[in-house]
């Protein structure tokens, strides 16, 4: 009987063996597993920290360049035309008397490419020192011994020098002062007055009729006009709705009206009140009445809301649009050129513009842009030719830049994009965004 039932038995210890190998299996593919999972975590946060500061040093190299910027902008030229008057024997005009010195309008933040690329050629690393003096040969003898004795170690120590770090990032820099400031609406009747007739321009514009033909996803139609009055509604102090004024009796562009501001907002689910205080960012124009996403998909890149209220619009931009406001804000308004409402003539008259920015070598001024527009035949306002500088309308500087940096380590990218208005040494953050 014994010999039987010990013949029964003979599979139990592989059956046994076969459950223990499928269980440890399981255990060491789990283990595995989880392994990896922490390690790839742990290169995630390692490439997420280093392209986090490798961003950063991009918007600090961002900054450093508009310092730069900010001193160029205010580093007087020579009279070119008196040297060469003298040069020809007193025959060439010189500068009128009194007249200010002119200044420079290179913007070196267009020019320069900020990005890995600029930095590693400004820091240096140990790769970068010569055979003959270079820090492993300048090193102590136990230096020498240890990197012999443990090469990955030393390996790993050469690789964490200055300028030897791994990744990149790229930086794009915009000038917020060429777009135009919805602050400008709440800063007085001598500076909000042309921001509203541009404004209307812009939103009236028969390219964008159909942003205001339908209702947005609250179910609100708002006209041009009334989104202006919401927009001065939302930054002002009062609580009563604002009017346009249209008729040219008054330089205020906006008259107190007698009903609640508040009204539009009380249809909306949950319901709020206006801000009465100003934008502390763009994206916060959508919770004003009559903005809706296809309207900031068509304005977003044209309107801004960090410059100084008082800051006027810069006439180096690119933006066909923009170049039309400006075009339209240095018109003489007592006379009006019927020809500045054909796209064709505008379009001529913008290659015009664009054509003699390329060639001034100096930067592209205020007067140079006016030239252009006179020798059209366009009339220009007289408080420009005047050189009356507290009625200038457009300007040839700015002191409010966007930086958007993107920052890539690994397969991780980090995106920081900050508004610097230079008021101070390296610029003041009146914005700021992390991604």
């Amino acid at each position: 009987m014994s010999a039987r039932r010990k013949k029964d038995q003979r599979g139990v210890a592989m059956l046994i063996a076969i459950i223990s190998i499928a269980i440890l299996t399981v255990v060491a593919t789990e283990f595995a597993f989880n392994s990896r999972v922490d390690l790839e975590l742990a290169a995630n946060q390692r490439d997420s920290l280093q392209a986090y500061y490798l961003a950063r040093s991009g918007l600090g190299l961002s900054r450093l360049l508009l310092k730069f910027q900010k001193q160029l902008n205010s580093t007087p030229i020579p009279n070119l035309g008196a040297i060469l008057g003298a040069v020809a024997g007193g025959q060439g005009g010189g500068a009128p008397q009194g007249a200010q010195p002119s200044t420079m309008n290179l913007q070196i933040w267009r020019l320069a490419k900020v990005d890995c690329h600029m930095l590693r050629g400004m820091v240096k690393s140990q790769d970068d020192d010569s055979p003959g003096g270079g820090a492993r040969s300048r090193a102590p003898s136990r230096k020498l011994e240890f990197d012999e004795e443990f090469p990955d170690v030393a390996r790993a120590q050469q690789k964490v020098s200055f300028g030897g770090f791994e990744g990149c990032f790229n930086t794009t820099i915009t000038d917020e002062e060429e777009k135009l400031n919805l602050m400008t609406v709440d800063s007085g009747a001598l500076t909000a007055g042309p921001l509203v007739g541009r404004l209307i321009d812009l939103f009236g514009d028969k390219r964008f009729e159909f942003l205001f033909d339908h209702e947005d996803a609250n179910g609100v139609k708002a006209t041009p006009q009334e989104v202006i009055i919401a927009v001065k509604d939302w930054i002002d102090e009062d609580e009563v709705q604002s009017a346009l004024n249209l008729t040219g009796q008054s330089p205020d562009p906006f008259l107190k009206g007698f009903s609640d501001e508040n009204y539009h907002y009380d249809k909306y689910t949950p319901r709020y009140p206006a801000k009465n205080a100003r934008f502390d960012s763009l994206d916060e124009l959508y919770m004003v009445h009559g903005v809706s996403d296809q309207f900031m998909a068509a304005f977003k890149d044209r309107l801004t809301v960090y410059p100084k209220p008082d800051a006027k619009p810069n006439v180096n931009t690119d933006d066909p649009m923009l170049l039309y406001m400006d075009i339209l804000s240095v018109a003489d308004p007592a006379r009006p050129d019927p020809r500045l409402r054909d796209p064709l003539f505008i379009s001529t008259l913008i290659k015009q513009i664009r054509a003699a920015r390329m060639f001034s070598f100096v930067g592209f001024s205020v007067a140079d842009f006016v030239n252009v527009v006179q020798s059209a035949g366009v009339a220009v306002n007289s408080s420009i030719t005047s050189g009356t500088s507290g009625n200038k309308v457009v300007s040839d500087k700015s002191e409010t830049y966007r930086v958007s940096v993107v920052g890539e380590a690994g397969n991780v990218q980090k995106t920081i994009t900050a508004v610097i208005r230079l008021d101070d040494q390296l610029g003041k953050l009146v914005y700021w965004r992390e991604d």
